[in-house]
This record gives structure tokens, sequence and C-alpha cells, in this order.
């Protein structure tokens, strides 16, 4: 078998000696040395062929300068690149190129021509009009990079072993000479693993709906988890999208960049939520949209903690019990109310329920009926229970509850069920729930997170989830983790699966994702807020049009959300798409070289050997032996993750396609 570059990843030593230093100066300087010393002495004594002489030398030292110029220029990619800024009408111009098809790549020309391009096509303040007419932006920008090959992992696998140094130039030579500049050496991260690929570098531009199933961000902290989200969320706003973001921590950066976005592109004014800040945003009601009553039980029983168990059967029970009680007497469900429901007891809705059965069911001389039983007769499941309220439930069950077909029947008898329940042991199989409820309707939280439409103390806008979407607005749910961290995860659960109810909405009315519009969803420091109806929303949300972009730090921190490592990467394996930043915990590290592959690496060896007899006349022997072996490694290798300077990335996109990328910092304006 015939062994090239393309079946051993292109190892060799010629690679290795085009990153050696450049000793063509030597030659080109002593050449040059010659020519200047042979004019200045035929300067004073003239001669034909010493001219001749010294242009051959003048003509050798310029050769010899060039091709030391052509050894720097391929060692000034391993110097890596610095971060780099790019405000929003770069991006806009991006993806105003983007409009109709999806570029493979382009040069750092074009792209300096579509820069410029989209700055002369800026009216006013706006950059990008989302609904203007022609063919919609199809395509997603991931940064700046190369496609990952074993030839760029066979590379580095070598220039991790020598001891390299990228030539360093004068900053402003870098610009005059078209050159990136490179990583400052105070920076994190080491600048070979870009470099490799530098000179292959293009816009990273795939098709959306190559980008099914989720795109997960994974990467320590400060590694540019958030200048990830920024750039990828403006895209979503520029599109036009429905977007939603949940940031626990509240990034002040992020939501900054949200409402730019959103402004130099002609929409509305983003909606937001805080729980810090209730005066400045709106309320928002996690119960206002359903399907099926069942549903508001669901919600708030994805809050609880995900081993919960039996006790999390019985709390879903005491939710739905009371949800129907309400519907029956047509009182509109709200957290605050089940809330009080659950600590005070059922009393006055399952009185009021029987007030409405008995009316409509004609019983008209119930209340002289009661009046005229016998106490005795009329037993109190607890001394707390009025005497008048137990009549009414002994009449109804003599009464209503004995006809056939009656619709409320069900209703009214899962509220006597809880009623006539030991209080003790209600409170102890509810006591899982009691918490939760508490976290969403404490302090503020009571009128922002329970909104009552009729309070004409309060002019805040009310929304829900689902109009958010229909309405193609842009909500932005900063939860104050910081401080208050168990807060924050209850109210990203629920609103997350109020999310979830949407999409099952949109599955009922024959909707698919190639009928409605995309819904962007964001969700950084997803450990925070991850829930069932999260993950539900990873296996079936794409299919209702609802696309999920998540970030978090670990593994680690999701399998402690979620009570194990097994049930972390069950959640893990819902996402197609995977982008890495600089990641630290060895476990996370496991999981991304997982996700990337292997490929095969090659490893040349050289050994010289030479001996000699006894003899007066001694025979010498002497021997080379070279060897190539091969064996299967990570493609990305989990040390090289832990390398990785600030904003730089690996993905692995559109079904398995590796990419070594960079994200430049979104900015409004470039100074």
């Amino acid at each position: 078998m015939k062994w090239t570059d393309d079946t051993t990843s292109g190892v060799s030593a010629a690679r290795l000696a085009g990153w050696r230093p450049a000793w063509e100066l030597l030659s080109a300087g002593a050449a040059l040395t010659g020519a200047l010393c042979l004019g200045w002495i035929l300067k004073h004594n003239s001669n034909p062929l010493g001219w001749t002489v010294a242009g051959s030398m003048g003509v050798l030292a310029l050769k010899r300068t060039i091709d030391a110029w052509q050894v720097y220029k391929a060692r000034f990619p391993l110097g890596g690149m610095a971060l780099d800024l790019m405000d929003f009408s770069a991006l806009a111009a991006i993806m105003r190129g983007m409009k109709g098809k999806a570029i493979i790549g382009l040069t750092r020309d074009c792209r300096r021509e579509r820069f410029e391009a989209g700055r002369r096509a800026i009216v006013g303040e706006r950059v990008f009009d989302a609904n203007e007419e022609g063919p919609s932006v199809d395509s997603l920008w991931v940064g700046r990079g190369f496609l990952w090959t074993p030839h760029h992992a066979q590379a580095l696998s070598e220039l991790t072993d020598t001891p390299l140094k990228a030539p360093k130039l004068p900053p402003h030579l870098y610009d005059r000479l078209g050159l990136h500049r490179p990583l400052d050496e105070s920076a994190i991260g080491s600048p070979l693993i870009h470099g490799v690929g530098a000179p292959d570098e293009t816009d990273i531009i795939r098709p959306l709906r190559s980008l099914g199933g989720g795109m997960l961000i994974v990467g320590t902290t400060q590694a540019g988890k958030g200048v990830m989200l920024t750039n990828l969320i403006s895209q979503a706003i520029y599109r036009g999208d429905p977007v939603i973001v949940i940031d626990p921590k509240s990034s002040k950066r992020l939501r900054e960049s949200i409402f730019t976005a959103a402004r130099l592109c002609g929409r509305s004014r983003p909606l937001e939520f805080h729980p810090a800040f209730p005066e400045a945003g709106v309320r928002l009601d996690p119960l206002g949209a359903w399907t099926r009553p069942t549903e508001i039980a669901t919600r708030i029983a994805a809050v609880l903690p995900p081993d919960s168990g039996a006790f999390g059967a019985f709390a879903w029970n005491a939710i739905n019990v009371a949800v129907e009680g309400l519907f029956y007497v047509t009182e509109r469900p709200t957290l605050l109310g089940l809330r009080q429901l659950l600590e005070n007891g059922i009393d006055r809705l399952l009185e009021k329920a029987l007030r409405r059965s008995f009316a409509d069911q004609g019983v008209k001389d119930w209340e002289e009926r009661i009046k005229s039983m016998d106490p005795m007769s009329v037993s109190r499941p607890s001394p707390q229970a009025s005497y008048e309220l137990c009549a009414m439930v002994l009449l109804w069950e003599m009464t209503v509850g004995k006809r056939l077909n009656v619709p409320e029947a069900g209703v009214i008898g899962g509220l006597i069920t809880t009623f006539r329940h030991n209080r003790e042991h209600y409170a102890k199989i509810t006591a899982s729930l009691q918490p939760v409820m508490a976290m969403l309707t404490a302090g503020t939280l009571a009128k922002s997170f329970s909104p009552d439409p009729f309070d004409s103390t309060d002019d805040r806008p009310i929304v829900t989830v689902e109009r958010v979407v229909d309405g193609g607005d842009i909500l932005y749910l900063g939860l104050d983790a910081l401080p208050d961290s168990t807060v924050a995860g209850a109210l990203g659960s629920i609103i997350l699966a109020d999310l979830t109810a949407y999409a099952g909405k949109r599955y009922n009315r024959g909707e698919s994702g190639t009928t409605v519009q995309r819904v962007s969803l964001f969700v950084d420091e997803t450990a925070n807020v991850i829930n069932p109806p999260m993950i539900d929303l990873l296996n079936k949300g794409m299919e209702a049009g609802i696309h999920v972009t998540a970030a978090m730090q670990t593994v680690s921190d999701l399998a402690a959300r979620l009570g194990s490592e097994n049930k972390a990467r069950m959640a893990l394996g819902n996402f197609n798409n995977l982008i890495a930043l600089r990641s630290k915990d060895r476990g996370t590290q496991e999981f991304i070289t997982e996700t990337f592959g292997k490929a095969m690496l090659w490893q040349e060896a050289a050994s010289i050997s030479s001996s000699a007899d006894g003899d007066v006349m001694p025979d010498f022997r002497a021997s080379v032996t070279r060897s190539l072996s091969g064996h299967k490694s990570e493609i990305v290798p989990p040390e090289i993750l832990g390398r990785l300077p600030n904003t730089e990335f690996f993905a692995s996109l559109s079904g398995g396609r590796i990419y070594k990328g960079r994200m430049p910092i979104l900015v409004e304006k470039v100074k």
C-alpha cells in the first residue's frame, strides 16, 4: 500500500520544517552585505564583471528575503488571532448576504466589501429591516473559522510537541501587510489551536434547516458563552422571529444587546420581566393559556424537584382538584389563589361549588333541608370544618350525588374527598408543593406572576407566552438568580412548562414547524431551570417550530439538577448541535470529545545505529530506520478544550460537521 499525505493526515518532516526559523535571512544578509561591499569597491574602480557579480548577489539577497518571508508568513498564524469587535451594522450586512440562500464561506476581502455595503444601507438608526420584502434569512452565522479535519488534528498534535513561537511585528505593520493581529501574550489559552487553520478561515454559515434538534453551548465561566448567545439572539431578532430569552443571572450586557438589536432592526421594544425590578417590566401570567385544565397542574408540578416521586403525584392531584373546582365556579386560577387554597383549605371553594350545583340541579329548598337535619347525622372531618359546610356536603351526596350523568359530579367529588382528608396527612403529602407555591408568589411576585386584570392600581401590561409568540414579540426574562437562585429556578421552570404546553397546542391545531413561524428560545445557565417539560420541548418542539438554544457550564451542574448523570446524558442527547468553548471540567470534556468523535493520527519515528568490530582495520556498520504508526484518537483532545482562548470554540453542526471557530464580540459601535 502506498502511503500518501491524505492517508496519513499529512504527517511529514517537511511540514515541521515549514515551521522552522527563517534561516534564509542569514544567507540573504550575507548576500546583501557582499553586494554592498562590492558596490562600494566598484564605485572607485569600475568593472563590468564586478557589477554583474554585485547585481547577482543583490538578486540572491532579494530571493532569499522572499523565501524568508514565506517562512514567516506560514508561521504568523501560529500566533493566533486577537479578539475582534463587531458592530450591529456588520452583523446586519452578513445577514443581508444570507437572504434566500446559504453561503459556504467568504474571504476577508468579501467580508470587508459586504461590511461597507451594510454601512451604506443604514437608514437613520436602522441597520436591518426584519419585515422588508424579499427572501427571508434562512441561514445562521456562527462566527469565523474553518472545517476541522484530521489534517488539522495531526498538525496540532505535532505542534504541541514542538517548541515554536510565532514571529512578532510592530502593531501598525499587521494592518499594512494584510495580517490579522495575533493573540496577546497575556491572553488566556493557546494561539496554536486556531493558528493551524487560520489561513483557511472563512465565515461559518449553516442553513437553519440543517440545525434542527436544538443547539447546546458549553463553556466555563468567562469563556465566551455570553458573546455567543448575544450574537445568536441578535440574529434571531433580525430574522423577525418571536424571541424568548431566559437569563437566570440577569446579565446587563446581554439585556442591552437585546434591546439594541430590537431598536436597530425596527422591532417593538422587548417585553421584560425581572423579579427585582417589577415596576420596569410586564406582568407575566404562566397560567394564562391552556387547552385542558390538567395542563395547569402539570406546569406547577414541573417545578417540583425531579425526585419527588409519589409526593409529586399527590401534589399534582391536589392542584388539579383545586383548578377544576375554580373552573366550575368560573373563577380564574392564579398561582396566588392556588397557594391560598393549599394553605387555608378548600372550604370556601367547596361551599361555592355546592351552592352552584344545587342551583344547576334544581335543589331549591336545600337551605331549609340543612336546617332541619339532625346534628348527630352530620360528621365533621376536623374541628376546623364548619357544621354548615359539612351539612351541605351530606345533603349533596343524598341528592345530586346519587343522580346519574351529573356533569359536575367528578369535580365536586374530588373537592369533597380533599375536604374530608385528614388535615395533617394532607399537609404532609403536599409539603413539597407549598414551598414552591410560596416561592412563585412571594413579595412583589404576587402581583407580577399572578396578575389581576381588574386591578386598576396596576397599569403594567399582562402577557402570556402564547401572546408573545402569536404577536411576534421579544420577551426577556431576567430571573435574578445570584441573590435568589431557588426562586429563579422555579420561575424558569414554570415558564418552560408553559412554553411546552404551547408547543402541544400547536400540535393539536395541526400546525408544524414548516407551516408556522419559527420561535427562538434561548436559555442561559440551563442547569438552573431545566425540567422534564424542557426536555420534552427538546424532543418534540422542533416539529412545532420551537428552536431551543441552551447554554451551560458543566455536565455535572446538569446532573445535580436532574438527580443523576444518566438523566443528564439523556437530556444532552436531545441536542443535535454543540458549540464547545473552553472547558476545565473533565466530565464535560469527555462528553464533548465523545460528540466530536475520533480520527486516525500518525506518528513518525526515526532511529540511527552504528557499530564497529575490534579489528585493527575495523569494519563499521550503520543503519537508519524510519517508522510510521497510526492510532485512533479524539479529533479534538480533551486537554485542548481546556486551552481554548476566550470566544474561541469547536462546534459540531449539521449532523457532525466539526468546525474550529471564533466569535467576535458584538458591540453597538466599533470605535
